[in-house]
């Protein structure tokens, strides 16, 4: 199966390219930015293409030229701390040309998979009962806002033109080949400060509650519904259990020995107060062990202060 990952060097998208590249019946491509940093997959023999969905044109020309029969889309400038403004670029570099794409994608029978946002897409709840993808979207982040945009538009071309494609919504993915020194990914950013044995920065009172997922498992479970062919579906790609800001930090401690300081500060509107997935829906299409989160973390922890 020829593959290409819109988006494939990043965080997440290296994680999936490395276990397709794992398996010799799939040509893996992937597209990113001459700026794009691709060191992740620099011990990798691949095919970059260094372009960017704004150039339109070209893109469709590589999935011609290269026959390729799935795109993957992980492509975002936004976290969920970004502006209007940040918004406003992102739709008219990202999400304008994604839409052109589809429309492309629908006429040559190339199958389109996107990465939504699990953890951003539906919104607050106040109980703790677990999201299914049947619920309604209500993002509070221009980010989320941004991924509903691009699902609304995938149901739209799915509806109009037959586009074939699968939607998954990751919860928090973690573990190794995250930036640890950056601004999103609570376990990350805590790994990096008690390297720099600095205190780690909380919004709000650590009691937010997210559902956690160790990349490798995230990476796995994604090869398999894309080796099954699952199409025009919806999946929360999870681990069904939540833990909060202040559970994951107390497994840190344990892990690393080290009595780190926490700094609490004041809560940000864009924040979920509690995220867990329902992953039943998941569990129908793929067989896989979920990484315990402690285990996960320990696993991060000492490869990152490896290196």
């Amino acid at each position: 199966m020829n593959i290409l990952f819109i988006g494939g060097a990043g965080f997440i998208g290296s994680s999936l390219v490395k276990r397709f590249i794992s398996d010799e019946k799939h040509s893996v491509f992937i597209l990113e930015p001459e700026f794009a940093d691709i060191s992740r997959l620099k011990d990798y023999n691949l095919t970059v293409f260094r372009s960017s969905l704004s150039n339109i044109n070209e893109v469709k020309n590589i999935l011609l030229t290269n026959k390729i029969e799935v795109v993957v889309h992980l492509v975002s400038t936004l976290i969920p701390g970004s502006t209007y403004d940040d918004y406003i670029g992102e739709f008219k570099n990202v999400i304008f040309p994604s839409i052109e794409l589809m429309e492309f994608c629908a006429n040559e029978d190339i199958k389109f998979v996107y990465f939504s946002s699990g953890g951003t897409i539906y919104g607050n709840r106040t109980t703790f009962q677990p999201f299914v993808e049947t619920d309604s979207m209500e993002p509070i982040s221009y980010y989320g806002w941004s991924k509903q945009m691009m699902e609304n538009s995938i149901l739209f071309k799915n509806r109009t033109q037959k586009l074939k494609f699968l939607i998954v919504r990751p919860s928090n993915p973690y573990g190794h080949g995250q930036n640890l020194y950056g601004k999103q990914g609570l376990v990350a950013v805590a790994i990096g400060k008690i390297i720099e044995n600095k205190p780690v920065e909380v919004w709000g009172d650590g009691s937010a509650i997210r559902d956690y997922i160790y990349i490798e498992d995230l990476a796995n479970i994604f090869y398999q519904l894309i080796n099954k062919d699952v199409c025009n579906e919806t999946i929360n790609l999870g681990s069904g259990r939540g833990f909060s800001v202040n559970d994951v930090l107390a497994f840190l401690k344990i892990i690393s020995k080290a009595d780190f300081k926490i700094e609490y500060k004041n809560a940000r509107p864009v924040d979920v107060s509690n995220m867990v997935l329902d992953i039943e829906k998941m569990k129908q299409f793929v067989d896989v062990t979920l990484t315990p989160m402690l285990d996960g973390i320990s696993s991060f922890y000492h490869e990152s202060i490896k290196i």
